[in-house]
């Protein structure tokens, strides 16, 4: 995995402004099968909303999603990764900060994309399967000499 980009995940992110409601977050990540809508003020991150949130800071509370706003229930500030940043960084991020979902940004601090702990369980499975059959196809060939 050393070297690897996080190019392969700029595939855009799903994004919601501070002013929808819960509701407005709910139904895209529902149109969109997601898990998370990044919060984004003139394109760039300023938060992030699970459906977990949603579970624990509106269902649970009680609260009426049609009239509680993003800014009331949105976790500020969340890790992101540049788009320089290689898959260890997103890695190693998710683990220090015990995170499952780190938002894309450029330079200029706009999002470009979301990486998953979903999407590089897949991406490794993938790499070491390929791993796996490599080594059983060596060691085929080196037992038929």
């Amino acid at each position: 995995i050393a070297g690897m980009s996080l190019s392969r995940f700029e595939r855009g992110a799903v994004v919601a402004e501070l002013t929808e409601t819960a509701a407005d977050v709910a139904r895209r990540m529902r149109d969109f099968h997601v898990g998370c809508v990044v919060i984004v003020r003139e394109a760039r991150v300023v938060g992030i909303i699970t459906d977990r949130d949603l579970v624990v800071r509106v269902m649970a509370e009680g609260r009426d999603p049609f009239q509680t706003s993003v800014a009331d229930v949105v976790t500020y500030d969340p890790s992101t990764l540049d788009q320089t940043d290689g898959i260890e960084t997103a890695l190693r991020l998710m683990r220090e900060r015990c995170v499952r979902r780190l938002p894309i940004v450029d330079r200029q601090g706009k999002v470009t994309g979301i990486v998953t702990a979903d999407d590089l369980i897949v991406l490794l499975s993938q790499e070491l399967a390929d791993l796996g059959t490599g080594i059983r196809e060596n060691v085929d060939a080196n037992e038929s000499r």
